[in-house]
């Protein structure tokens, strides 16, 4: 199987299991930020994919089957080793996991993206720059982003209590001073 078909199954059957812990199509799609018509779509696909339904729909939300609990667990053995490899990647290589919310412009943001591993939840991030204040927050500094002569932003940079994420988020906030 291409390496591609193998990424984008794995990508649904994560949705598979989102939904699965949600108890429905809409609350998954909800906490996804996708449309519930396009996690609906993914959902059939898959289960065309295995040739096995998945899930019992009902008026209240879904119930995984017998398959889909199989699956589900299956997911989970997966997930679980994708998190291993972040860990060993984290851990061996020094790799601060980072996540920039949107619209926030850092000098030098590109080699970040090259040095750091960037994530796309801040739930899963060492190092969080936002508008707004993260709700995961072990050292949390808020700072001023000069956007305009006139015009400031409040940024909140947040790092875990790591040498790594402590020292990446004083350099982002060096950053953000220094544009």
């Amino acid at each position: 199987m291409l390496v591609k078909v193998k990424s984008n199954l794995f990508k649904n059957l994560l949705y598979v299991k989102e939904v699965a812990e949600a108890g429905s199509i809409s609350a998954a799609a909800e906490k996804n930020g996708m449309k519930i018509s396009n996690l609906s779509k993914l959902i059939k696909d898959t289960e065309a994919i295995f040739g096995k339904e998945l899930f019992c729909r009902t008026r209240h939300g879904v119930v995984l089957t017998k398959d889909g609990v199989e699956l589900v667990q299956k997911v989970h053995a997966l997930e679980s080793g994708l998190d291993a490899c972040l860990k060993y990647l984290g851990k061996e290589k020094n790799v601060a996991r980072l996540y920039v919310a949107e619209g926030i412009e850092i000098k030098n943001l590109a080699d970040f993206k090259k040095l750091f591993l960037m994530v796309d939840n801040e739930q899963e991030a060492d190092v969080i720059v936002s508008v707004a204040r993260p709700k995961k927050a072990d050292e949390l500094v808020s700072t001023k982003n000069q956007i305009g002569t006139n015009v400031a932003q409040s940024i909140w940079v947040c790092a875990e209590n790591t040498t790594e994420a402590l020292e990446l988020a004083r350099f982002i906030i060096l950053q953000i001073h220094h544009q």
